[in-house]
C-alpha cells in the first residue's frame, strides 16, 4: 500500500461562510495501480490531490504515504517529500517560457543539487521520446509535445507515485490519447498513478475509478475492462 487516507477533512473559509472541501475521506491505493478520481467541478477532488501531493495538510484525519504519517509533517519535510516521492503533471504544463524543454527538465534536479541534472534530463526526455525537441522552447512545441515535456520533468526525480490534475484538459482527442497511453507505459512499468479528472473517457483508461461529490467518496469501482484504445 503505497496511499492510504484515514477519515480526511478539509475546510475553507469563504468571506462569511465555512466550506468543507473534503468530509471524511477514507481509500487505499497499492502500488503500480493507476487511479481516476473524479467528480464535477467542487467536488472536491482537487483538494484531494493537492494533499496526497503534499502542496497542504488536512484539517483533520490522517494521510499516509507508505509508512510515513504527512499529516504530521512540518512544511520542510512535506516539501522534501514531494519533491522526493511525488512527480506532478498539470492540466496548463506550467513550464517556463523562456527556457528549453532540457532546462524545463533539469530544473527540479538543480533545486536538489544535482550533480547529473543533465544526463538525467536528457534520458527523461527519451523516455517520453521528445530528445529531438530538447532545445526547443515551449512556443515552439505542440500542446502534445508540452505535456510530454511536463510528464519528463515529472518523472526526473524518479518518483514513487504519479499525480495528474486534469492533465488532457487542454488537448485534442488524439492527443489525449497519446497522453493516456504514455501513462499507461508507465504504470505497466510500475508507477503508481493517480488522475483527477472530470472526464469519463480519461476514466475508462484507469483500472480504477474513485467518485466524489460535495467532499465525500460517493463510489469506488475497478473497471472490469480498462479502455486504452
Amino acid at each position: 500500500m503505497i496511499i492510504k487516507t484515514e477519515n480526511i477533512v478539509k475546510i475553507f473559509k469563504v468571506g462569511d461562510s465555512v466550506v468543507k472541501a473534503l468530509d471524511g475521506v477514507s481509500f487505499n491505493v497499492d502500488e503500480g495501480d493507476m487511479v481516476a478520481v473524479t467528480g464535477t467541478s467542487g467536488s472536491g477532488k482537487t483538494t484531494l490531490l493537492n494533499i496526497i501531493g503534499c502542496l497542504g495538510k488536512p484539517d483533520s484525519g490522517k494521510y499516509f504515504l507508505t509508512d510515513v504519517d504527512v499529516s504530521n509533517l512540518s512544511k520542510d519535510q512535506l516539501a522534501e517529500t514531494r519533491n522526493r516521492r511525488i512527480g506532478f503533471v498539470f492540466q496548463s504544463f506550467n513550464l517556463i517560457s523562456r527556457m528549453s524543454s532540457l532546462e524545463n527538465v533539469e530544473l527540479p534536479l538543480l533545486y536538489a543539487g544535482a550533480d547529473d541534472a543533465k544526463s538525467r534530463a536528457v534520458e527523461s526526455l527519451k523516455s517520453v521520446r521528445l530528445f529531438e525537441r530538447m532545445n526547443h522552447e515551449p512556443n515552439q512545441l505542440s500542446g502534445g509535445e508540452s505535456q510530454r515535456v511536463s510528464i519528463a520533468r515529472a518523472l526526473v526525480t524518479k518518483p514513487s507515485i504519479l499525480l495528474a490534475d486534469e492533465p488532457t484538459g487542454n488537448l485534442d482527442s488524439k492527443t489525449s490519447g497519446e497522453i493516456l497511453e504514455l501513462f499507461a507505459k508507465l504504470n505497466n512499468e510500475g508507477l503508481t498513478v493517480l488522475i483527477v479528472t472530470h472526464d469519463d473517457d480519461v476514466a475508462a483508461r484507469c483500472k480504477r475509478v474513485i467518485r466524489m461529490m460535495d467532499g465525500k467518496i460517493i463510489s469506488d469501482k475497478r473497471n472490469g475492462r480498462v479502455s486504452r484504445e
